[in-house]
């Protein structure tokens, strides 16, 4: 497998190996201690170190071999788990068996037949095949660690890409409605239209230089809202109102998600009738780490389509980037979008 690592089981062989070297052949009766000189033994204990070394090695390179030539797949695991362990019984009973009986041949034992030697290689086999267990254990654990992080690493990825597309549709929308106005402006009152071209600017420059941001300070969105504010004066004059109470000094307590308040006095326009006679007042407040955006509900007569397609966005927006959902409150009469804000 492309994403296999290899396991870092240097100092459990360093103990294990010495250890299953020197209890097996004693457990199954295979060496009979008194029967050697000091140097004698230590040369048979070496040797069977050295043979639970090349069973335990063995049987690892084996593992891998298989983990890599075979497609693993969860629909087939226990026929490749039953094909791993019969290649471990084969390996380790072939190799630890002709290891074994050159031993015997030149040895000091004089046991009749060969039950030593085949007590010896079952309990290498049921050592090797316990060993293969927890390899196998420690693959798949590391199989799902890596799985999981890239699951991670692509829904961070998707929501990043998400959130570039929800931020990239406010500004086509934005300069078309932006160009209709001055449009509208310059044929019919060049001095207004001066004035509205100035504050487009200053407005296009906080759009382009937070569009890459997640949160901007809460004084600097209410800024911009006011000169986003001000184009719709120009072009609606007393027919629309925008009363802001919130402080400058707690502006700078809070972040939010930059043109967060734009979408919902850009709704608020589009969904309402209003004239001088009766105008549009939109208020902004905060209350319980909420930005509270209201306006009174005049539907247009003919009722513009896709009223929900900037709240929607919005609310996206937010879940991306803060965790936490816009909340909206329509009784009739007042329609109001509390918007969730950061402590700086």
């Amino acid at each position: 497998m492309d994403n296999q690592q290899i396991v870092d089981d240097r100092m459990v062989k360093s103990i294990v190996i010495p250890v299953l070297g020197i209890t097996i052949p004693n457990l199954a009766g295979l060496i009979t201690n008194s029967q050697y000189g000091p140097s004698e033994l230590l040369a048979s204990y070496a040797f069977f170190i050295l043979t639970a070394w090349m069973i335990w090695q063995g049987n690892v390179r084996l593992m891998y071999f298989m983990r890599k030539k075979i497609r693993w797949s969860y629909k087939y695991y226990y026929r490749i788990i039953v094909s791993l362990f019969l290649a471990n019984i084969v390996y380790s009973g072939t190799v630890s068996g002709l290891l074994l009986s050159g031993w015997r041949r030149f040895s000091r034992e004089n046991q009749p037949g060969n039950s030593p030697i085949v007590s010896t290689v079952l309990i290498i086999i049921i050592a090797a095949c316990f060993i293969t267990n927890i390899y196998e254990i420690l693959f798949l654990n590391q199989e799902r660690e890596y799985n999981q992080s890239r699951v991670d690493q692509l829904n961070i990825a998707k929501a990043q890409a998400e959130l570039e597309a929800l931020k990239n549709q406010i500004d086509p929308h934005f300069i078309f409605n932006s160009l209709n106005t001055l449009s509208f402006l310059i044929t019919r009152d060049p001095p207004s239209a001066r004035l509205y071209n100035d504050t487009l600017a200053k407005v296009y420059r906080y759009i382009l230089s937070n569009k890459e941001k997640d949160l901007v300070l809460l004084r600097e969105e209410i800024e911009f809202i006011s000169n986003y504010f001000y184009l719709l004066k120009i072009r609606f004059g007393d027919a629309v109102s925008m009363v802001i109470e919130i402080t400058d000094f707690l502006a700078e307590d809070f972040l939010i998600p930059p043109i967060s308040m734009q979408a919902l006095v850009e709704n608020a326009i589009k969904h309402n009738e209003f004239n001088d006679k009766g105008p549009l007042t939109i208020n902004v407040a905060i209350s319980s780490n909420y930005v509270i955006v209201k306006n009174a509900i005049n539907p247009k007569s003919f009722p513009a389509t896709g009223s929900r397609i900037g709240l929607g966005n919005l609310d996206n927006r937010y879940k991306l980037i803060t965790r936490r959902n816009i909340l909206i409150e329509d009784n009739s009469k007042t329609f109001m979008v509390k918007l969730p804000v950061i402590k700086f």
